[in-house]
């Protein structure tokens, strides 16, 4: 499932980020806005860098989602969830595949 979550999360990023786009204010010092490094810089600043090795995927997905409906809010405001799984647990990039 590893590779499947992640592309699971790039694919839904994309589409997001299409859809924000035209809807995303102005920012000083930038002549145009990226949709897609908006969420992802989202996605880091409130799951932290290491997040494909400690996020929950629902919650990563849930973040994207939030993106849709509040494309201008600033990334803190996103009420969550945010779940780290222990290392025991591990994260995105050591999930097992479930058909396998």
């Amino acid at each position: 499932m590893r590779q499947v979550s992640l592309d699971r999360i790039r694919q839904r990023v994309h589409e997001v980020a299409e859809a924000i786009g035209p809807l995303l204010h102005p920012h000083p010092g930038l002549s145009r806005r990226n949709a897609h490094a908006h969420i992802w810089l989202g996605i880091n600043q409130r799951f932290g860098q290491d997040w494909r090795e400690r996020a929950d995927l629902e919650g990563v997905l849930a973040m994207v989602e939030w993106f849709l409906h509040h494309p201008n809010h600033d990334y803190e405001a996103f009420p969550g969830p945010i779940r780290h799984r222990t290392p025991e647990q591990r994260g995105l990039l050591f999930e097992t595949d479930p058909d396998a």
